[in-house]
């Protein structure tokens, strides 16, 4: 375990948070970042492309309600161990993010519980998995939030057909760490604006994040490679079948999703025996960088949600 920067230059995070990197179990280095506190702690599980610092005002909330807070950037992004270069998004099996997960509950022993997840877009792939598969569970999670979470995509009828076969042939064939059909090496924000981008309505979370890409490069990610997205499919096919846990779970959905497939989170919540379902008004995916106006209200939620049984 070494200290690992924590950019407060660019994210009003707040006081007393400390960064560190710690080594998963096939020896990728990752970067988790963690505030102290006596009411619980929260395990928060960012999406594709993220990063710590980009849950400045998330992490924020949870200090001021009193709860210790685990961020990570998963292997392949954020300032993590990187296995390809060209700032491409890289995972050969999901497992791998597995590691990451043992490596995050790891740097939370004897932190206070009950522990509780928040977890956005492929975080809620990686989130669910751990919990189904017991790991979450076994360590003592009571309440899990997921919003907009990647239990499916939000693509036409013939790639969710055939892009499986695709990207599985193009990684037989040796092109499973070059970019995914359709994709493009830089950034998406970089080729996207306020009005088309996918991700927020936003207009100040929206620069900002942007202002990433150039002021903190290291940070950022581009276009997903082939073996990613063959990872991905295997992972969101294997999560239909897996014995749902009985955890409490409150998931979020904005009416203006684009990247996520509605009609799988539905399946989903359907099969998860204690979840609640919510539907944001005006939320693109990314919920927890949307403006006032749907934030506030999903925060409400959450945060009776978490503090139900204090």
């Amino acid at each position: 375990m070494s200290t690992a920067p924590l950019h407060t230059e660019i994210a009003a995070l707040p006081a007393g948070g400390e960064a560190q990197y710690v080594t998963a179990r096939d020896g990728t280095r990752l970067r988790i970042a963690i505030w102290q506190g006596t009411r619980g702690t929260v395990l928060l599980l960012p999406g594709r492309t993220e990063y710590i610092e980009k849950y400045d005002r998330v992490i924020t909330r949870l200090v001021a309600l009193g709860y210790a807070v685990a961020c990570i950037d998963w292997r392949g992004q954020g300032l993590s161990d990187r296995k390809v270069a060209d700032n491409l998004g890289y995972v050969r099996r999901y497992s791998e993010f597995q590691q990451d997960m043992a490596a995050l509950l790891g740097a939370v022993q004897g932190f206070p519980r009950p522990l509780h997840l928040i977890a956005h877009s492929m975080g809620g792939a990686i989130g669910l998995r751990a919990l189904a598969d017991g790991a979450l569970r076994d360590a003592g999670v009571s309440r899990a939030v997921f919003c907009a979470p990647m239990w499916g995509l939000n693509l036409p009828v013939e790639k969710r057909i055939f892009g499986p076969f695709v990207a599985r042939f193009l990684e037989a064939f040796g092109r499973g760490q070059t970019i995914a059909p359709g994709g493009r090496a830089s950034d998406f924000l970089r080729n996207t604006t306020l009005e088309t981008n996918k991700l927020t309505t936003d207009r100040e979370r929206f620069d900002w994040m942007r202002g990433h890409l150039d002021s903190h490069p290291q940070l950022t990610l581009g276009a997903p490679t082939v073996s990613w997205v063959a990872a991905s499919f295997d992972e969101m096919n294997a999560l239909m079948d897996v014995g749902m846990p009985t955890t409490e779970t409150l998931v979020f959905l904005g009416t203006e999703e684009r990247v996520v497939s509605e009609g799988a989170i539905m399946t989903q919540v359907e099969r998860l025996p204690n979840s609640t379902l919510v539907k944001v008004p005006g939320a693109r995916h990314e919920i927890l960088q949307e403006r006032s106006q749907c934030f506030e209200p999903v925060w409400d939620r959450i945060t009776a949600f978490l503090t139900a049984d204090a």
